[in-house]
């Protein structure tokens, strides 16, 4: 649900009830917009977990590959962990934006992270024996 729906509504109600109703639904607004960012930066900091789990996988096994392969593994765990740092600090940074930012870096985020995980799966898989 993009939070801007969750604030477009205060506004026409503001303009339809007295100042105790505006009150009561703002601050239910606020308190919904919050949940939805609560939820949606839980959600994104349990996949970048799982991602960094799956890097330390991806790294054991690339220690154990061969001497040919090692250099260009190690850039490829590199690489990723980057990524994965990258899109933790931007995580981090939604916590003072506001409903339009949170909604545009929620687009902006969760098919980067996916992309991430996807990566990592394909680089693990091509390590299987």
């Amino acid at each position: 649900m993009r939070i801007a729906h969750l604030v477009l509504p205060l506004a026409l109600i503001a303009g339809a009830c007295d100042s105790k109703d505006t009150k009561a639904a703002a601050s239910e607004a606020v308190e919904k917009a919050k949940s939805v960012f609560a939820d949606f930066k839980q959600g994104a900091q349990k996949e970048l977990g799982e991602a960094k789990t799956s890097l330390e996988e991806l790294k054991a096994k690339a220690a154990q590959a061969a001497e040919e392969h090692k250099p260009e593994l190690d850039k490829l765990v590199s690489d990723l962990e980057v990524k994965r740092q990258e899109l933790a600090t931007k995580l981090t940074e939604l916590k003072d934006s506001g409903a339009e930012k949170l909604d545009q870096a929620k687009r902006d985020l969760e098919p980067k992270i996916a992309a991430l995980k996807e990566d990592i799966r394909v680089a693990l898989d091509k390590l299987k024996p």
